[in-house]
Order: C-alpha cells, then structure tokens, then sequence
C-alpha cells in the first residue's frame, strides 16, 4: 500500500515521534538550588511542582527537529534554533496541559476516540494526507485508514507514523474540550454589553488646540534628585525585569589575504592546459573541485558577460581566466544545438505500493509495460486514470501542461528536453516511485550553447586562519581588564559591538545567528571579565567579549534608567506649567475659536472619533488620554486641559453621536466571540504563571 509514502510525500505532516536518544552533551554534578531542594543533573526544568528531566525534552526535540527535516531537508543554525524553541514551548505546554487535565478528570476514552477518526467529520490532520483519500474522488476514504491500522503493527515505521497521528489528534481533542469547558463559563452580562457598545458606536466630532512641550526649554525645568527619586517609586512597575546580561565584543573575520588570492588566480591559470584538453569537462569539474558540474543550455542573453564571446565560437573555445566575486573562473563551450524553450508533457505517477525494495522493483516494472503499451498505442488518458497516484494530473489525462527548461536543468528530467514529439521515457527515484512521461509538443527551436565552467574559491589558507586565530588569542590574552580591553580596541582600530539585554536562554547576538556558547559564558562570567577566543560560523569568525553590565532579575536600579526618568520628569512639569497657562486662558475666552487666537495656536479637527480609535487624525496622533477624555465629554463646553504625548491640549465637543439599542446585542456577541477565541492563549499563560516554571536549560549544550 502507498501509504506511508505518501505521507511523508505531503511535506512534513508527519514526522517520526521517537528516534534514539541523543548522547547529551554536558555532565553536570548535582547542585543544591536557592531554595534548598536538591536539582540532579538530568533535571530540565520544573513546572507545577514537577520535574522534568532533559531525556524527556530530548525526545520532543528530535520529534520536532524529524519533522523539520522532512519538510525543508537539512537545517542551518538559526533553522535549529527556531526548531529548539518551538520543542521548549511545546514540551512545556503540554506538561501545564496534563497537568490541568488531571486536576479535573478530563479524559478521552477508547470509543470517542474512534468516533473521532472514523465519525462524520473526520481530523483535518486525516484528511489532509493522500494516502487516506479516495483516489477518484479526493474524499477522505474510511476504509483507506482501516486498512492501514490493520497492516501498521507489522512496520515500526508505520506504528511511529501513527503514533505521532494519535498523539496530535489526541492533543486536539483534549484542547477543544477544555476550551470548550471554559467557554461554557463566559456570560456578557448588559453593562459589559452597554459598556463595549458605548466604546465601539459612540462618536465625538470636536475641535482642539496643543501646545507642545518644546514651547519650554529643558534648561528651564529644575529637577532635583527628590524628583527623579519619587517619579521612580511611583511608577516601579514600569521598570520590571528579568534577569539579562550586557556585552561588548570584537569580531576577528577570517578572510582570504593577499597571497591567498594569488594562488587561487595561479591555480586557475596553471589548470588551463589540462582544462582545455580533458575529452570531458564536466568529469574534469566534478574531479578537480568536487562540485556540481551546471550542464544548462543558455540563450545568448542568459551568458554571464564574462564568456558572452564564447556564443559564437566553436566548440572547444575557452575563455580567458575571470574573476566572478570570490572565484576564479574558466569557461570551456561544450555544445551549441538548437533547443526548444519548453515542451509540453503527461505523465502517470507510480508509487510503491510500500516501502520495500520488492514493492519499488514492481512499480519499475509496471512502468516498463505501461511504457510499451503506450508506444504500441494504448490510450495514455486510460493508463494514468488507471495508475497514476497523482490526483490532480490522473483526472485530465495525465497532462502536466508546459515545461520550461530552466525548471528541469540539472534534474533527472533533464533529458526530456532531448526527446522528439511522442515519444515515452521512465524516470526512476529510487525507493520513491517511477514516472512514466511523454512529450506531446515541443516549443520553437532557438540556439543555445552549454558551457562548462571550471572554478576556484578564493578562500582563506590554513596560514591566514592561523595567522588571525593567533591575533585573536593575543587580543584576549593580553586585554584582561575592562581599561586594556578599550584601551586595545582604540589603538588597534577595532570596531567594537555590543549586545544588551541577553537572556539565560538566549542563541543569537547581533550579527550572529548560533552564539550559544557566547551566552553560557556571560552568565558565568563576573562583570568586566573578558573572554577567551568563542569560534564561529564554522571557524569564519573568532570573537573576544567583555561582560559589561549585569542585569538581576526585579526592578531596573534607578541609574539604569535615570535618563529616562529625567525626560520623564521635565516632560510633566512643563505640561503642568503650560496646563495652567491654558487653563487661564480658557477663563478669559468667550469661545474656543477667541481662545485659538489668543495664544495663537491653530485649530485641528477630530471628527468620528470613538473611545476605541487608536489614532486623531492631524497633529495629535496617537494620544489615548485625549481620546478618553474627549469621548467622555459633553457637548460645547471647553474641557480642562489634557496632558498627552506631545503636548497639553484643549478642546471643545461639537457633536456626539449615541449609538441604537440594536447595537447593544451585537455588541454583546461581538464580545462573546472576542472572549470564547481568547479562553485558550489567556488559559494558557494563567497556567504557565501558576505553575511557577523553572527552566534549567541554561546547564545544557544542545
């Protein structure tokens, strides 16, 4: 059966729940945590009281990393760090998940969980995977899953298969009843519903002025330290932290130098001869640089401008030595045909029926009879209904349409483009499938020429990474201090970066998407301490940091953020001397537009304003204690003045609009539905705050 194939043919839907273990990477003694309770090596991280060991988070990791693979092939470092994140999350919440589950005796039995995989509505993970679908429909097919639970027991790989299915449909069916539990517990009761209508409906057109807070100079403003100390203490909770570490750092890049690029030019120009004579060049290329050999047929116009001479040579022509970027590079014409563009093609998609050798060898020789009856006549459109296992193509005949052959160069399809008007051709994948194909049209014919190029990186020499790791360990070996570190960094020209803020957990800094090792060693560091040489991207890069500040977690200390404050300050006594300067004024006006002029301030207008608008068009902008106010106000009186944003402001209320009772029920189902899609992320982080999480990952290298 075509199965598990196919499964894993629709792109990372499943991925294989458990593979081995990895050997985990750093042994660490038992230690004795702030509170008292022993933490053994292997402990990961705590939540609700319960410890979870690093083995167990292994598993979700691989788990995750499996299907990642399977979805986008091999993985780059911030791939994997985005993928190491996603398992954290997800090893977590469904620790939290259990955990409520259990508290209230929340379960899924046997029989429900069949009513589920074989009911009226069927999982959208099911439905989605080919395998379970009716080829002729495209229908989720019922008895297409029996088939497979019947036969999974007798393949490790399809039992993995399905458990990583049973598990996720599980998880959903566990979520969607908890949801759904809370969702019984919302009520809008009618002063929410009124309050949210009055929000929403309600509008105000009005008129205002603003003066700005510049209208002051700061050296006007005195602060004392009384000031800056009570501002702090009164608004505290702004400056809540956790725990983060500052560093600064140079950066030693390992580049090619000047000798380095005279023997990738000698190389290039001494490998010519061979080059040129070798009776294969692109055997020469794969020999010579172990790398991929481009056998595309190029137009004139798609020649690089280096061998665009080369279009009209003879064959064998070649090209002087040239400098592409980072390489040196030497072109040899291979062929010069006339070649069609595009061609248009069928096809009839074979499958193995599993995932056998037996099973792959059947399917080859089914595709060699199904391509003998085609070129003694059989109806094409009739073999693909038939056999093919792609939907999309076996219900139009097979038809693929129009290919294009810079879609195909370089591919095992390649030759397609070699093949006259009608005839058959078997593609093997091997372990995957064959594809029976025939070209039913080709395009019009124009010239174009192969070319094979022969290249050599300009690279760094084993000398010059020695030579810049041993200026890097010299610069931290001689720099121990914070003042010899500036003080070297001013005289050797260095440019000197900084990352703030790092978290425990944290795998990047700027510039650097994998510096783990970086951050592990920053919180292990005193202050001022200057590192040993990190290494990275794969040895370009040698790095020497210094630990500049410590952040613990709590508030922010005072001088950290006293610039802050400072602006802060001066920014509410002016508003409290331009306020009463306007307030003044207000008294002494027998209309806003008499106010306007006496403190020559010009008036914008704000019309349909509501108390959920974010913005007031004009030169107000973002301002919601304007907005607040304003849409709170009566109608014709000038208001008090408004201290905002980017200035103090008056205003005056032209017209209100009240809303319609209608609008109060829709409102209050507004509200419903706003609530109900909020229940599981707000359930989710009340539970991750209760259970009090203690994330250990910091101990380990992963």
């Amino acid at each position: 059966m075509a199965v598990l194939e196919s499964i894993r043919r629709r792109g990372g839907i499943i991925a294989i729940a458990i593979i081995g273990l990895a050997v985990l990477v750093l042994v660490i003694g038992d230690s004795i945590s702030p509170e008292g309770s022993r933490v053994r090596s292997s402990d990961i991280a705590k939540v609700g009281g319960k410890t979870l060991s690093v083995h167990q988070f292994q598993i979700k990791l691989n788990e995750i990393t499996s299907g990642y693979q399977r979805q986008f092939g091999h993985l780059d470092e911030q791939m994997s760090d985005m993928v190491h994140e996603q398992a954290w999350r997800d090893f977590i919440d469904e620790e939290l998940m259990q955990q409520a589950y259990a508290r209230i005796g929340l379960t899924v039995s046997a029989l429900e969980f069949r009513d589920i995989i074989f009911g009226f509505n069927p999982p959208p993970i099911l439905r989605q995977i080919q395998a379970f679908s009716n080829p002729q429909t495209g229908e989720f097919d019922r008895n297409a899953l029996r088939e497979f639970l019947n036969y999974k027991d007798s393949d490790p790989n399809y039992a993995a298969d399905w458990l990583f299915l049973e598990r996720s449909i599980l998880d959903d069916r566990y979520r969607q009843k908890y949801n759904e539990l809370i969702g019984k517990g919302i009520f809008v009761p009618d002063f929410m519903a009124e309050n949210e209508n009055h929000e929403q409906n309600r509008t105000v057109d009005f008129d205002y002025i603003v003066q700005g807070y510049d209208i002051i100079a700061d050296s006007l403003i005195v602060v004392t330290n009384n000031d800056l100390k009570a501002y702090y203490q009164k608004n505290i909770n702004r400056w809540q932290q956790t725990a983060s570490r500052d560093i600064e750092f140079v950066v030693f890049n390992v580049v090619p130098s000047a000798e380095d690029r005279i023997a990738a030019q000698e190389w290039i120009e001494n490998i010519r001869s061979d080059f040129e004579e070798s009776a294969d060049p692109f055997q020469f290329i794969r020999i010579n640089t172990r790398l991929a050999a481009d056998t595309r047929f190029l137009t004139r116009e798609q020649l690089p401008l280096q061998v665009i001479d080369l279009f009209d040579q003879p064959v064998g022509a070649m090209s002087v030595p040239y400098q592409d970027g980072e390489t040196f590079k030497l072109a040899r014409l291979v062929k010069s045909e006339n070649r069609p563009d595009s061609i248009n093609v069928r096809q009839i998609v074979l499958v193995p029926k599993a995932q056998t050798q037996a099973s792959y060898n059947e399917a080859v020789i089914l595709s060699d009879s199904i391509k003998t009856a085609i070129e003694q006549g059989a109806d094409f459109a009739m073999l693909a209904a038939q056999y093919s296992a792609d939907t999309n193509t076996a219900n139009v005949g097979g038809v693929v349409g129009w290919m294009y052959d810079f879609n195909v160069q370089g591919s095992e399809m390649e030759s397609l483009f070699d093949m006259a008007r009608g005839e058959v051709s078997a593609f093997t994948f091997p372990g995957q499938g064959v594809i029976v194909m025939q070209v039913t049209e080709r395009g019009a014919e124009v010239k174009k020429v192969q070319i094979a190029t022969l290249q050599r990186d300009i690279l760094p020499s084993v000398q010059t990474e020695d030579l810049i790791f041993s200026q890097a360990s010299a610069f931290s070996v001689e720099n121990r201090s914070e003042k010899q570190f500036n003080d070297a960094v001013a005289e050797q020209n260095l440019f000197k970066r900084t990352a703030t803020r790092l978290g425990e957990n944290d795998r990047q800094i700027p510039g650097f998407a994998s510096a783990r090792q970086i951050v592990r060693w920053a919180y292990n560091a005193k202050q001022g301490e200057v590192s040993d040489v990190f290494t990275l991207d794969n040895n370009s890069t040698h790095i020497v940091a210094i630990l500049k500040n410590i952040h613990k977690k709590g508030f922010a200390p005072m001088d950290d953020v006293i610039v802050e404050i400072d602006m802060n300050v001066r920014r509410e006594k002016k508003g409290e001397q331009i306020a009463a300067q306007l307030s003044e004024a207000a008294q002494n006006a027998q209309s806003f537009f008499e106010l306007a002029n006496s403190l020559n301030l010009p008036i914008e207008t704000a019309n349909g304003i509501t108390f959920s608008t974010f913005s007031i068009p004009g030169a107000a902008g973002i301002e919601p204690e304007l907005i607040a106010v304003a849409t709170n106000a009566f109608e014709g009186n000038i208001s008090r003045p408004v201290k905002g944003f980017n200035g103090v402001y008056l205003f005056t209320v032209n017209q209100i609009v009240e809303p319609d009772e209608i609008s109060i029920q829709q409102a209050r189902e507004r509200l419903a539905i706003t609530y109900f899609n909020r229940t599981m992320p707000e359930a989710m982080e009340a539970l991750r705050k209760a259970a009090n999480i203690k994330d250990m990952r910091s101990k380990f290298t992963f």
